[in-house]
């Protein structure tokens, strides 16, 4: 084969919506839609970046939600394909279902379209480490965070025996521990923050959800064949019918072949106010001040301000203020990891849009 990266895929996952960066963060404009990345930039925008260091922009699909499709196709450089899900069915029938897509031998990077990676040099050397992997081997590749912290919103991996430089046997997968078991992870130095990030073969991964998942297997095999012209079509008939599953749960936590590379590049999923805010500059005193606000001995906190109205907080200490679109969200800093119970309130109350 005289060109490698002729056969590399790659799967932009876009289909989040980030509640718990309420209310920036809305149905019609989730996580990934927001300028969170360097320079302005959307994280969608960022993460195709990155994509575009692997593949040509015709081998790189962005599956989102249906009613997304057009505000993510305005983030797409020409060539990139978006396609819209009719519903929601997580993250192994949207994998299984492009993986039929591009079928056979090809192998697929999979992304998720709301992280902030900033150090693109080492993103691309480590994935073009995992591609070989999954080019010499049938092995589920997945990519492993060396954690700084003890993260309870996290999922972890657990490191197997080495295999290469910087390549482990995954022993296991761990979801979102408790504050004692995540600090337990970081002193034992084997745990490793999931990243949601993997590269195989397609045919090694339908070959692994036949075997650990032969149900949805099954529903997703009616794709096989499927004309790229047809296919959205086809994802209206098949996707209703599916399970909704996490790939993690349905095959990596049982298929033996999964191999985790540590990766040297930068990471964060922002997925809090607080977690955004780690990333942003901060005045004398602590505080993180974004847009139209007023702070007066203010101290360590999250000030947001957005639209003519003046948002003023006195005397606030770890605490979060963001007003956003008529809307307003006051919580302890320490509490940030639980807004989406704010947009699920909205929502039960009949405001669907969290508003």
């Amino acid at each position: 084969m005289s060109d490698p990266s002729a056969e590399r895929h790659v799967l932009v996952l876009a289909g989040g919506r980030g509640e718990r960066l309420w209310p920036w963060s809305r149905p019609e404009r989730p996580k990934q839609l927001l300028p969170l990345a360097g320079g302005g930039r959307t994280l969608l925008a960022a993460t195709l970046e990155r994509a575009l260091a692997l593949a040509q922009p015709e081998q790189i699909v962005v599956l989102t939600a249906r009613d997304l499709v057009a505000a993510t196709r305005r983030e797409c450089p020409a060539g990139v394909r978006v396609l819209g899900e009719p519903v929601a069915r997580n993250t192994a029938a949207a994998i299984g279902a492009i993986a039929h897509l591009i079928g056979g031998e090809r192998t697929l990077a999979v992304m998720p379209a709301d992280h902030l990676i900033e150090d693109r040099a080492a993103f691309r050397r480590d994935l073009e480490y995992a591609f070989a992997q999954a080019a010499r081997e049938q092995t589920l590749v997945t990519l492993g965070i060396k954690p700084t912290s003890p993260e309870t919103n996290l999922g972890y991996i657990r490191r197997g025996a080495p295999v290469t430089d910087r390549v482990y046997r995954v022993a296991g997968f761990k979801e979102k521990p408790d504050r004692a078991r995540a600090e337990e992870f970081l002193r034992t130095g084997e745990y490793r923050w999931n990243a949601g990030i993997f590269v195989w073969r397609a045919r090694v991964f339908l070959d692994a959800l036949e075997a650990h998942r032969p149900l949805l297997a099954r529903g997703l095999g009616t794709l096989r064949g499927v004309k790229a012209a047809d296919f959205e079509g086809a994802l209206e008939r098949v996707f209703p019918d599916l399970e909704s599953i996490s790939v993690d749960y349905a095959v990596l936590e049982r298929a033996p072949n999964v191999l985790m590379v540590e990766a040297s590049f930068d990471w964060d999923d922002l997925g809090s106010w607080s977690a955004w805010a780690r990333r942003q500059p901060h005045d004398p005193r602590g505080n993180v001040v974004v847009g139209n606000v007023v702070p007066i001995e203010c101290d360590e906190c999250v000030l947001v301000g957005e639209g003519r109205a003046t948002t003023a907080a006195l005397g606030l200490k770890r605490m979060i203020v963001v007003h956003s679109d008529g809307d307003t969200l006051v919580c302890p800093l320490d509490g940030s990891d639980r807004v989406r119970q704010v947009s699920e309130a909205a929502r039960a109350r009949g405001r669907g849009d969290g508003r």
